[in-house]
This record gives structure tokens, C-alpha cells and sequence, in this order.
């Protein structure tokens, strides 16, 4: 059966690209599924100043096979950047390198993509699974669902959504004209902070007036100090794992600012603009930074909008007023709609989420064999690393040990992490 596979990735971004990458050659019979024209990840975020917050190794597979020919170290030297690139003395990446290293891996794995392929639904008949797509059925034995999440908007926003009043994950961030406007960002975290400076520094038109809305408590720096980072290693989420739910998802929470804090250092260039600006230029903008509120209304009144805010710092209400408002609001939880004919066959938690086993498939009541693996949802049972790129060659290793029923990668040959949670008779030291 020409378009049956033994496995069928839904979604070509860095994680299933990642499973791509360090699948072949491992003779699988594996095919991927993505609806855009080409690798992208992100484009509608992406400015010259985005930078990753990990470490260029932790890419899609030198965490688990050094020697992989789709390394960033190999792609660096294919292209003849090697040198220059050390010369920079950075740890980290732009996000735009990222995606250009992510294009040059799956140029590469082209024969085992097939883009321009949108998927509508995943179900299970006959034994496999059926991937209904715009170009026709594609039959599997198992699936790789990597579809990312969809932009969360706010309530007060729904209603108001258009030309003017825009999630920043849409098409209307990269065609905006600023010029005159006085514009509202919503959402103080690294994408609205982003966006925020590149307004600020007229990518868009010079803003007559420019604020920066946020329910933080201040613009809140990552937490990427040593002992932070030891959550986003193997022996973490081991010990993570072991955990009642309910105890993780206060685990998770706590978390936070080591996976959805502002870069420290863009936060002192963007600080460093404001000086310049406003002590230097005697720049005349009204420009704000207002943390501790919390939009409660938007309206719209002769052409002009309304916010109306809760300042949770002096218990009083504001009214800001916009041309333009952006929803920097991130990202909504919630099951994948590509899985909703297998909805009645999963485990689901009290909060609708999925069940994961530990080599992230999905629990469900179909045939052991066929498995669903189900990537960049687990956070609530892996931890605070997904859908953090940190571990991602790592899971990626563990769904092919899994899919190939051998150790293809080893997994387990890391050193323990020098925080231990578990009683001390149960860990390796």
C-alpha cells in the first residue's frame, strides 16, 4: 500500500524534525505530514533581535549522537561558518539561525516530507491509523502528533479581532504600519517584550505613544542560573516522574520563570534604549511600562479603543486609549482538533488533559502496537521541559527506542543531577 507507513509525523516543526533527523538511516519507515511550503518556525514572532534561550548544542540531536551529520556544529561547517561563528563568542542562537538550520536538516530529509499537506482529523480502522489530509488518505501504523498550540486570545479581545486588534502569532504583526499611532502591547512576557523594543526602535513607523501592559509583577527576567537549569535534564524528569499528579502541576507552576522569563540580557538592551531615549534623545513619546494590571474591557468608541485596566498595585481602574492593540498572550492548553475522532479513546485526566506513558505515548484503548505519540503536550506529566526545545533530541530518543522496540539511543548514561529529591536509597550516587 503505497501511502501506508509504519509511522506518520504530523507536523514538521523542531520536534518532529528533530525524530526525523535522528531516525534516518535507521531504516524506519517513517513519512511526515506538514501544511506549510517549507520549514518554518514561528515567522510571524521572528525579529533580528530573537535570540534562543538555550544553548546552540542542545539542537536537534547532539545531545543524543554528537556524531549526527544534522548537528549544528555540521551545519555550521557545511556552510563554511565555523570559524566565523566561533568568533562571535556566543552561547546562543538567533532564532532566525535556528530556522535556518532547521531548513538545511530537512532539505536534506526531503523524500520523507511532504508539504503544502494539511491534516484534518487522525482516526483509527482496521487495525491503523487513517491520516485524512487535502491530498488525499494516508494509512499508519503508529503517529507522531507535533502540531504545536494555538494563540490563546483573551476574552475581552475576541469580539474585536481584525486589522487593528491582533494576536501577536498573525499575519498582521508583519504588515502593520505604527506611524502616529499610539499603540498597546498586551502580555509582558519574552514575545511582548520583543515586540515592545522593536516598536520602541520604529521597526514599524515611529508610534505617536507606546505601552507595554502586563499582569507580572515586573519584566521578569529567566531563571537560567546553574541550579535552574538542572530541572531540564534527564534525572529530573525521572525523579519528576514519579510524582502524584497533583503534586507536579504545583511542581510545574512554581517553575515558571525558568521556561516563560524574559532573556536577561535583552532586557538590559532594552533598558539601556529606554535611557537612550528618553535622557539622551529627550525622545518626546509617551512611552510606559505598566506591570500589575490586568485588562478587564476593551471597547470601541468613534474609531478609538478603551482599555479598560485593574492596576493590582493600587487596587484603582485606568483607562488607557489605543489605535492598535496586540495580544501578546501566548499560547492555550488543549487537545490537538487533529485527534478529536480518537477523543472517546484516550485517557484523560480530571482536566481533560492527555495521560502519557513515560516514552511519551498516549494511553488509550487501542491495540498496544499502534502507538500515538503525542509531542510538546506532556508538561503537566514530563514536567516543566515540554515543550522546551532543552530535551527535545532526548524525547526524541526515547520515542524511537520505543517505536523501534530496541535501544537504538542510549538514554540513561547521564550523570545524576546534584539536586536529589528522592529518598537517597532509590538514586545512584
Amino acid at each position: 500500500m503505497q501511502n501506508f507507513k509504519k509511522l506518520i509525523g504530523v507536523g514538521l516543526g523542531p520536534s518532529n524534525l528533530s525524530l526525523a533527523a535522528l531516525l534516518h538511516g535507521k531504516e524506519s519507515d517513517v513519512f511526515f505530514l506538514e501544511k506549510k511550503k517549507k520549514f518554518q518556525w514561528h515567522p510571524e514572532i521572528m525579529f533580528d533581535d530573537s535570540t534562543m534561550q538555550t544553548t546552540y548544542l542542545k539542537d536537534l540531536v547532539t545531545p543524543v549522537d554528537p556524531t549526527n551529520p544534522y548537528s549544528f556544529l555540521n551545519y555550521l561547517c557545511d556552510k563554511g561558518l565555523f570559524y566565523a561563528f566561533l568568533n562571535t563568542q556566543r552561547t546562543s542562537i538567533t532564532r532566525k539561525e535556528y530556522q535556518l538550520y532547521g531548513q538545511w536538516v530537512s532539505r536534506q530529509l526531503q523524500e520523507k516530507v511532504e508539504y503544502e499537506t494539511d491534516v484534518y482529523a487522525v482516526s483509527f480502522k482496521n487495525k491503523h491509523f487513517e491520516i485524512q489530509t487535502n491530498k488525499g488518505l494516508w494509512k499508519s501504523q503508529s503517529v507522531s502528533v507535533a502540531t504545536g498550540k494555538k494563540p490563546w486570545t483573551p476574552e475581552f479581545a475576541s469580539s474585536f479581532l481584525g486589522e487593528r486588534v491582533f494576536h501577536a502569532k498573525s499575519p498582521q504583526l508583519k504588515k502593520m504600519n505604527l506611524q502616529g499611532k499610539r499603540v498597546v502591547v498586551v502580555g509582558g512576557g519574552q514575545t511582548g517584550v520583543e515586540i515592545f523594543r522593536n516598536a520602541l526602535n520604529e521597526k514599524w513607523g515611529r508610534a505617536d505613544s507606546l505601552a507595554l501592559i502586563s499582569r507580572r509583577n515586573n519584566l521578569e527576567p529567566l531563571d537560567e542560573s546553574a541550579f535552574a537549569n538542572e530541572y531540564f535534564t534527564p534525572d529530573y524528569v525521572n525523579q519528576f516522574w514519579e510524582q502524584p499528579q497533583d503534586k507536579k502541576d504545583v511542581l510545574v507552576a512554581s517553575q515558571k520563570l525558568t521556561s516563560d522569563g524574559n532573556t536577561p540580557y535583552y532586557l538590559k538592551e532594552l533598558y539601556r534604549d529606554l535611557f537612550q531615549l528618553r535622557y539622551i534623545n529627550e525622545d518626546p513619546r509617551n512611552i510606559n511600562i505598566l506591570p500589575m494590571r490586568r485588562v478587564e474591557k476593551l471597547e470601541e468608541v468613534n474609531g478609538e479603543y478603551k482599555l479598560r485596566v485593574a492596576n493590582q498595585f493600587t487596587q484603582q481602574d485606568e483607562e488607557i486609549k489605543a489605535d492598535i492593540v496586540i495580544l501578546a498572550t501566548g499560547f492555550k492548553e488543549g487537545l490537538p482538533p487533529v485527534l478529536e475522532p480518537l477523543f472517546s479513546s484516550l485517557e484523560l485526566d480530571d482536566k481533560n488533559r492527555f495521560i502519557f506513558n513515560k516514552n511519551y505515548s498516549l494511553k488509550w484503548n487501542g491495540p498496544k502496537e499502534n502507538k500515538i505519540y503525542a509531542l510538546n503536550f506532556s508538561r503537566h506529566n514530563h514536567g516543566i521541559i515540554d515543550p522546551q526545545t532543552s530535551l527535545m533530541a532526548w524525547r526524541s530518543a526515547i520515542v524511537i527506542n520505543d517505536f523501534l522496540g530496541k535501544e537504538v539511543y542510549r538514554v540513561q548514561n547521564h550523570a545524576p543531577s546534584f539536586l536529589s529529591y528522592l529518598p537517597m536509597n532509590t538514586r545512584e550516587v
